[in-house]
């Protein structure tokens, strides 16, 4: 047998052969969503900025010891071993040690925001990517209920037409429509495994799909009010305050290298031993003053970029609070579709494919009227279920940033 044809084969045999996928349930999403590598690495980043920038001296420099040793060689009777040595210290006077601590704070502090940035962002993954599946799974069942039925449909027609109640044409469209249904299942079920795939990427758990066990999650939003105060509050989001002290940090650094280049301070010993039996000692002081170069050229790449990060905080603020507003209005919105949907357009539906059946066993209907309203009815159930996932989601992605809010609270108050 050809490798080429046998490998179809091999690849049904393996499919057939993989394990049941891993179930998941929402709480337990968001949860492992930052245990993921990336999350765990932004707050070890955190841990290690704190560890050593808690240890930064007050000392900006080292002390500094030259020791040169030497043989005098003429005049000969003054021949032997002879030493200079030197000790010397300096003192930054422009504020370079209070300049370093702060910059160390804020720099971590940017960390700690980028860290909360990212958990943020994967607990919004995970949650949309296990709505998603939800969302699937649950066309699937409508899929696979309306498959079995236009199955049991069709073999219903086939059995008229035996019997002369049915035409050919009657049977065709039977059997069309069942096959249009597998084909829907077919589709469903490859949705199913695209979105297990995406959740299981969410949470970096490997290559292989997982399956979401338990109902939509319905977190409790707080009232109107105090929405369109979280608006207001948007600032405090973890992204914005990453910009915001993105822009911070470069201002403190541009305060550390100005400081870095201020006046300085040396004052140092120095001793010296002359052959045959001469000692010689001096004291040292000296002073650099920023007369000429004051790291223009440095802290003017630091400047620029403060100042375009600042603009970028502005907008990243303006930016999540639109996205907040959004969010509202999405809860809103998506209820009132769901309510439709559940309330009106499936029942009304349903109510008249039963009424067509009746109708179409009477001998008064056609199947293709009954084929269109079991299409209609398939078709707004699905939708019932998407909507239903629409809804949660526009809930919990308000609930995590309204979550957010308070923790950005927290951090504010804690600087």
């Amino acid at each position: 047998m050809s490798s080429w044809l046998a490998l179809p084969i091999v690849a049904n045999v393996a499919l057939a052969g993989s394990p049941p996928p891993k179930v998941v349930s929402f709480d337990e999403a968001i949860g492992l969503s930052v245990t993921t590598p990336d999350v765990r690495g932004a707050e070890r980043a955190v841990e290690a900025k704190h560890a050593l920038g808690s240890r930064i001296s007050s000392m900006t420099e080292n002390p500094q010891l030259y020791v040169q040793p030497g043989f005098r060689v003429l005049p000969t009777p003054n021949q032997g071993v002879e030493l200079q040595a030197s000790v010397t210290q300096s003192w930054n006077l422009a504020g370079l040690s209070s300049a370093r601590k702060a910059a160390a704070r804020v720099e971590e502090q940017e960390l700690s925001a980028g860290a909360r940035a990212l958990a943020l962002t994967q607990r919004l993954e995970a949650a949309r990517a296990w709505i998603d599946l939800w969302a699937a799974a649950r066309v699937l069942d409508v899929a696979t209920r309306e498959a079995a039925l236009a199955g049991q449909f069709s073999r219903l027609v086939e059995k008229a037409a035996q019997a002369s109640a049915a035409t050919k044409a009657d049977t065709a469209d039977a059997r069309a429509y069942h096959a249009e249904a597998r084909l829907g299942v077919i589709g469903a079920e490859g949705e199913v495994f695209e979105r297990g795939l995406t959740l299981s990427r969410a949470l970096a758990a490997g290559p292989d799909p997982l399956a979401a066990r338990g109902d939509l999650p319905a977190p409790t939003l707080p009232a109107r009010p105090s929405l369109r105060e979280a608006v207001r509050r948007a600032a405090t989001l973890p992204s914005v305050q990453q910009k915001a002290l993105a822009a911070r940090v470069e201002r403190a650094r541009e305060a550390e290298e100005k400081a870095a280049r201020g006046t300085s301070l040396s004052l140092g010993v120095f001793v010296q031993r002359d052959s045959p039996g001469g000692f010689v000692g001096f004291g040292a002081v000296g002073l650099t003053l920023p007369a000429f170069d004051r790291g223009e050229r440095e802290r003017s790449v630091m400047a620029a970029r403060a100042a375009q990060l600042e603009g970028e905080s502005k907008r990243e603020a303006a930016n999540a609070a639109a996205d907040l507003a959004m969010a509202i209005h999405e809860v809103e919105h998506t209820q009132d579709v769901v309510d439709t949907l559940a309330g009106a357009i499936v029942p009304a539906l349903s109510e008249g494919l039963a009424a067509r059946v009746k109708i179409f066993e009477a001998g008064e209907g056609t199947i293709l009227e009954v084929i269109t309203a079991r299409r209609s009815v398939a078709a707004a159930q699905s939708r019932l279920e998407r909507a239903r996932a629409a809804n949660a989601w526009a809930r919990v992605k308000l609930w995590l940033w309204l979550s957010a809010l308070e923790d950005g609270k927290k951090q504010e108050k804690a600087r």
